[in-house]
């Protein structure tokens, strides 16, 4: 209105920036899993007609992103070490593909395949139209700078990739390089995993998730780039229940919440109970906590609340998992049953939970069965 003072900006004026990038990230996760969702009803190619983006770009945004935090990561002075190293590493090493991966919740060309349409003459007249909205990518930014860290291989990297540097209709540029890579990913799946999982559960299973992060650091924000652990159980989860969705077995999840909480024995059974007995989720996998450190106290936490303790799945884990890393043993992770509710301890390392999750869970989720049906 003409005359009138602008109002206060509420996020600037009353949260902190860390608090509002959270917020942000929040709200590109829901952006993600609504094109996700929709995958049929909405077209890159009338995304790119409305907004000037589509799913593609939305993952070099990603890829922009990682090489920013990156940039600003090496430039600190105050911040050094191994872990720093590995994060920066792990930053330079995203690319396009594997960006688009997490957009897409899979391979782009199996979305395509699954999804894609035809253009009609009507869509291309309409993106045609609106090119001067599309967005515009700096190729070189793009392009990927590092080698992929340990367990990853680094085949991908081994040439540099032609990025498209603007949108497309559908983005046709990144076929190419997306079905290189597709036999590579696959053999670096299955070489991960040192058994074979078992099939999933016949006539399908959806079931929710809670995800606990259990951590003094993480709960009062003293990590430069927030919680790593929580974010790569969701991630893993994910990736696994795709993995195992086929028509004759659909398995699908919801992860419900994502929450930190101390290193405090009464708050972590406060939200365990919660996450059981209130919010009724069928899985609770907890992050950190599980080592030899005074306040470590996530496994008996646990311990305090479930109805019956499942002594042999986190030990047929860590057998699994002590074949490539012999330290994995040290993990004091426990599991039980709490109500109708597994629970799992992970171990509050990225890493180490990316190495179990696609072990633990294809077996986790005929238990889960088991628990659905009797109750």
């Amino acid at each position: 209105m003409p005359g009138s003072a602008e109002l206060p900006n509420y996020m600037d004026q009353h949260l902190s920036p860390s608090l509002i990038e959270k917020l942000q990230a929040g709200a590109f996760r829901s952006l993600c899993q609504h094109l996700k969702d929709h995958s049929n009803e909405v077209q890159n190619i009338d995304l790119m007609a409305v907004s000037g983006f589509c799913r593609n770009c939305l993952a070099k945004w990603i890829v922009m992103e990682a090489r920013d935090i990156s940039a600003s990561m090496s430039q600190d002075t105050g911040e050094t070490g191994e872990e720093v190293e590995r994060i920066i590493q792990m930053l330079d090493a995203l690319g396009y593909d594997e960006a688009a991966q997490n957009v897409y919740g899979c391979n782009y060309e199996d979305w395509k395949k699954k999804h894609a349409k035809k253009a009609s003459d009507e869509q291309m007249q309409k993106y045609n139209d609106s090119k001067s909205l599309h967005s515009i990518f700096d190729k070189k930014v793009l392009e990927v700078k590092a080698e992929k860290p340990e367990n990853l291989s680094p085949t991908l990297l081994s040439k540099k990739k032609e990025v498209v540097t603007r949108s497309n209709v559908c983005c046709q540029d990144v076929d190419e390089l997306v079905a290189k890579s597709n036999d590579i990913q696959e053999k670096e799946s299955s070489s991960i995993l040192s058994f074979v999982p078992p099939p999933p559960p016949e006539g399908g299973l959806k079931f929710s998730v809670a995800i606990l992060t259990v951590s003094d650091r993480a709960y009062n924000a003293e990590y430069q780039f927030g919680d790593l652990s929580g974010p790569a159980v969701h991630k893993s989860v994910r990736e696994c229940v795709e993995s195992l969705d086929s028509e004759n077995c659909p398995t699908a999840c919801e992860i419900k919440d994502v929450v930190i909480v101390p290193d405090d024995k009464e708050e972590i059974q406060s939200k365990l109970t919660d996450f059981s007995l209130k919010d009724k989720v069928d899985l609770i996998f907890t992050t950190g906590g599980t080592g030899f450190a005074t306040r470590d106290v996530t496994p008996e936490a646990t311990v305090g609340v479930v109805d019956r303790e499942c002594h042999g799945l986190m030990s047929f884990v860590a057998n699994e998992c002590s074949k490539q890393q012999p330290l994995a043993t040290l993990s004091r992770g426990t599991a039980g049953i709490l109500g109708a509710t597994m629970i799992c301890n992970l171990p509050g390392n990225p890493k180490g939970v990316q190495e179990i999750i696609p072990i633990l869970l294809p077996i986790l989720v005929h238990g889960i069965r088991d628990l659905q049906v009797s109750n």
